[in-house]
């Protein structure tokens, strides 16, 4: 079965069939002893001497015929190249070369040929021959005024590499160009990422070279373009080689920018990668997250997340299957993850065996699947496809195997403001708390789950309890079911909803103390969907403030419209013409109307905030005016004999 697995997967490199996924050949990768390797052997003559300084830099040989070839280089300024088919003696140390007299933090292989560049802590740049078993130094790159982090070659192209530096400045070179003894770049971007402020004058202000916008990564989509990442603005930028960036010393302007789609604000990308087909972006940031983009458009959000590892220093690197398929990255929790790149979210694999945090990574792009990772332990180690039988492995001395990453380990690895973004304030229950807890914060908080049929007094729950048979299970708001007393004389009233219209049970009757209760039944309160006016007393409807006392009388209002009230009160008026008219005594007073259940204060509101207002003045003050000349035309005829008689006389 291993070899049927093998040979599927060389000859779909190779072209002869369709390639397909091979995850069962990466669940049964292995390290055994004789794959276990204790690095570069040290410089005795460097400042801070270590017995077994960690490997910064590792990268197999992309030259065809050799692609077996691993180069290794250390701390101490040390190279050494291995070649991974032959086994070596257990933990043994590879012996070095002195290239750098500081760290080399980056390697890079020249494409076709057996040379490589180096980039150092000693703010340069080395091109060495390593045909030979001695190497030989063939040209030195100053111009960089801190260390240089990272260097990258130009696709298909010998000639042309770029390298990064702590300084912010990404230069351009070419090795067919002579400029004397001293290199010289082509192109350079200064100031690549720094975030300047704003002057008097309009124009923006640089620090020098800093941390935060030291050159973390490189690398190129095409011969004109140039894709680059930095430590603290949360930025990949995209440059056009074809524009002369030299003259553009302050304020460089990149042709695409991508963003940072998390929320976290550990938004330093350390590692860039560009697949095959030079379409997709992988980039590793400090929030625990490798996020993909779409070069072919420039979108700037990310198209897919991969999480489940930890990212806490700027060495973690990632790197690609030569298929694309798959995803390697290093961590800082001792284990090294694949994910699969059709699957985002949490990895297939993780790899077991070292001691301390997984840092660079490598990927053979020929024969069986073969991986390295280097370790800050001291040791790289070397992945094979294993043996089945559980007794070879204890035969050969297993030191590390592949295995399945648990779902808790992808939950605590997650960075908690990862997915800030993606939330919504509606979608937050009423007792979150602003901010974002942790994982431990929410197990903290959750309910022992041995206390079942016990009330949780907390607020947060746990997986458990808010899942039951596969459906989520909402607790209750405890809000709907409880009834706040905001005066004596209303704990027993009913549940209302302000502005709920009246009901057919309301009086009008100013005697009864208690306002009707509301047709809603008491036991369905907690069906109720939920507002928080459940509770507060409806004063519209009641008659009721919070001035009044006990003895006060509770003044009702009436649900009419005004033409009714027009109608009644011209009813009234007429009613009382009449009765003025029957009466003998001249001295007969006309009297307003009793209104029913109403106080005069609260009529000239309502009739001075009905539209009825104007109407009700001029059918009052016709009324009046019949009345008073009916009154009149009576006295009148009652006075007339007696002007006859003193006539008369």
């Amino acid at each position: 079965m291993t070899m049927s697995i093998l040979s599927s997967i060389v000859r779909g490199q190779l072209g002869l069939e369709r390639s397909s996924y091979y995850d069962v050949a990466l669940q049964r990768l292995k390290c055994y002893s004789d794959d276990v390797y204790r690095g570069v052997t040290p410089n005795p003559d460097a400042p801070d001497f270590t017995a077994e300084p960690p490997i910064c830099a590792s990268q197999f040989c992309p030259v065809t015929g050799y692609e077996h070839f691993l180069a290794l280089a250390n701390e101490d300024g040390n190279i050494a190249l291995q070649d991974t088919t032959q086994k070596g003696r257990p933990h043994e140390q590879l012996q070095g070369f002195g290239a750098h007299r500081n760290a080399i933090f980056d390697l890079a292989w020249m494409p076709n040929e057996l040379k490589l560049v180096t980039t150092s802590g000693d703010h340069s740049a080395r091109l060495w021959d390593v045909s030979t078993t001695d190497f030989k130094l063939i040209q030195s790159f100053l111009g960089h005024t801190r260390s240089v982090k990272n260097v990258v070659f130009r696709s298909e192209d010998n000639a042309v590499f770029a390298t990064g530096a702590r300084d912010g400045v990404i230069m351009i070179w070419d090795i067919r160009a002579n400029h004397g003894t001293n290199a010289k770049p082509d192109n350079s971007i200064m100031n690549a990422h720094a975030t300047g402020s704003g002057s008097s004058k309009g124009r923006k202000s640089f620090t020098p070279g800093s941390r935060n916008q030291s050159i973390t990564g490189l690398a190129f989509q095409d011969d004109s373009s140039l894709i680059s990442c930095s430590t603290g603005d949360g930025l990949i930028k995209v440059w056009d080689l074809r524009k002369n960036y030299t003259v553009h010393k302050k304020d460089p302007v990149a042709k695409h920018i991508l963003k940072y789609n998390g929320g976290s604000v550990l938004n330093g990308f350390t590692s860039l990668k560009i697949c095959p087909s030079r379409m997709k972006l992988y980039a590793s940031c400090q929030d625990n997250t490798i996020y993909t983009y779409n070069i072919s458009s420039y979108n700037p959000e990310s198209t897919a997340e991969y999480f489940g590892y930890e990212n806490k220093t700027f060495f973690v690197k990632i790197c690609l299957s030569p298929d694309g398929k798959y995803l390697l990255s290093g961590s800082s929790d001792t284990y090294a993850y694949i994910w699969r790149t059709s699957k985002p979210g949490s990895p297939l694999v993780r790899l077991t065996g070292h001691a301390a945090e997984v840092t660079c990574i490598d990927w053979c792009s020929v024969g069986e699947t073969k991986l390295v990772t280097c370790s800050d332990d001291g040791c790289h180690r070397i992945w094979r496809v294993g043996y089945e039988n559980r007794e070879d492995d204890k035969r050969h001395d297993l030191h590390g195997q592949a295995e399945k990453v648990p779902a808790s380990a992808v939950f605590m690895q997650r960075t908690p403001t990862t997915r800030k973004r993606r939330i919504s304030n509606r979608d937050k229950t009423p007792s979150s708390t602003n901010g974002r807890a942790n994982s431990e914060d929410r197990l903290s908080l959750s309910c022992d789950s041995s206390q079942e049929n016990k009330p949780c007094n907390s607020q947060k729950r746990n997986h458990t309890e808010m899942t039951n048979g596969g459906k989520i299970v909402l607790s209750p708001i405890l809000e709907n079911c409880e009834s706040t007393a905001k005066r004596a004389h209303l704990e027993t009233r009913g549940a209302r909803r302000l502005f709920s219209p009246e009901t057919k049970n309301s009086s009008k009757n100013t005697e009864i103390d208690e306002p009707a209760p509301s047709t809603s039944r008491q036991a369905d309160i907690c069906d109720m969907p939920f507002s928080p006016t459940s509770n507060l007393p409806n004063f519209v409807i009641d008659g009721t403030a919070p001035h009044l006392n006990e003895s006060s009388p509770r003044k009702y209002k009436e649900n009419l419209d005004w033409l009714t009230k027009i109608r009644k009160e011209k009813e009234q008026k007429a009613k009382g013409s009449a009765e003025k008219i029957t009466s003998s005594s001249p001295k007969t007073q006309v009297t307003p109307a009793r209104r029913s259940s109403r106080s005069k204060s609260m009529e000239s509101r309502r009739a001075s905030r009905s539209p009825a207002g104007p109407l009700l003045n001029f059918f009052r003050s016709s009324a009046n005016k019949e009345c008073e000349k009916m009154v009149q035309n009576k006295n009148d005829d009652d006075t007339t004999p007696v002007k006859k008689k003193l006539t008369k006389q």
